[in-house]
């Protein structure tokens, strides 16, 4: 009869270093914290206060381009909406912000899954056409956000209206 070769089988403490590798790896995976919804909501109301941070370091424009989703739909008072990232860059370089600024904040934000939204109220700087005063327009708005493969947030609507002051959510 032959003989079995044993070097070449795992014996009973080699196998139970596995069951224990095993374990110890199925309970780390499973053991993580899950990613809630509340936890989502809060990463876009993170990701629209460094927009209004970028807008207020880097200008308006290139805040409002670097944060668009590639998909974006920007809708224009009075125009077709801006479609696309591309053509969202080609709008701000025929039509460039000047010296405004824009300063807005959000009040309220929600997010489920890979979509969520915020809405605040924003404050338009600017100066009056002869230049000799300051005026500040005031407005609300929503933007849709998208979180992205690489875990980041981009906005994909992005639209505002004005208001008669500043905005609250206060009944």
């Amino acid at each position: 009869m032959g003989q079995i070769n044993l070097s070449n089988t795992p014996n009973r403490y080699s196998m139970k270093i596995v069951l224990v590798l095993l374990s110890i790896t199925v309970c780390f995976i499973s053991c993580q914290p899950a990613n809630t919804d509340a936890d989502r909501k809060n990463e876009v109301m993170e990701a629209d206060i460094k927009f209004n941070q970028m807008a207020s370091e880097k200008g308006i424009a290139e805040a409002f381009v670097y944060y668009a989703d590639e998909r974006v739909i920007k809708p224009t008072p009075g125009k077709q909406p801006v479609v696309g990232k591309f053509a969202l860059m080609d709008w701000y370089d025929k039509n460039p912000p000047g010296d405004e600024k824009l300063i807005w904040s959000p009040l309220r934000a929600e997010a489920s899954g890979n979509l969520g939204y915020t809405f605040g109220g924003y404050e338009l700087h600017t100066k009056t056409p002869d230049g000799l005063r300051d005026t500040v327009l005031y407005g609300n708005y929503v933007s849709v956000w998208k979180r992205k493969s690489d875990g980041n947030w981009r906005y994909v609507v992005d639209t505002g209206s004005a208001t008669d002051g500043p905005v609250s959510l206060k009944r």
